[in-house]
């Protein structure tokens, strides 16, 4: 699962509008450090153009306009990257949740689906966790306290 998201390679605008959105998102409740240091991984990761993320961020972020430029896995990464950022410093603020419904709203995801997002994102992150940790018992409490299923933890961490 962790090699499909990372694979995915988006063109130059759609790198810009997904690093858009999450500069966007992460604006809500204040931006911290780790959700700047995500958003610039991804920035540098997907080959970010020339701009740099102030002056993203100084274009604002439209999620209907968006929309129409981030489909297929596209919009996926989007998503799913939307959620890692929630989770990058720890809380999950109700703002950031807000702001997902919007997002869905926009894109027409419906509730059904941002929580099949959520997961996988939550997945993801328990995937990279778990490369780190040896102890498969740490592994399971983590993954429990992100709120995955004992099937979801093990899809997590298949190689």
């Amino acid at each position: 699962m962790q090699e499909s998201y990372r694979s995915v390679e988006l063109d130059a605008t759609q790198t810009e509008l997904v690093c858009r959105g999450l500069l966007d998102l992460a604006a809500v409740d204040g931006v911290d450090p780790a959700e700047l240091a995500m958003i610039e991984d991804f920035f540098a990761q997907s080959g970010g153009g020339a701009r740099s993320l102030d002056s993203l961020a100084a274009l604002g972020f439209d999620p209907g306009a968006a929309a129409a430029g981030l489909t297929g896995a596209a919009r996926d990464t989007f998503f799913i990257s939307c959620y890692m950022l929630m989770y990058a410093d720890g809380a999950v603020s109700d703002l950031e949740t807000q702001r997902m419904a919007e997002f869905g709203e926009a894109f027409g995801v419906d509730a059904e689906q941002l929580s099949a997002y959520d997961i996988r994102a939550r997945q993801l992150f328990l995937g990279m966790m778990a490369e780190g940790l040896r102890n498969k018992d740490a592994v399971q409490q983590v993954g429990a306290e992100l709120g995955l299923t004992a099937d979801q933890i093990a899809q997590a961490t298949e190689g």
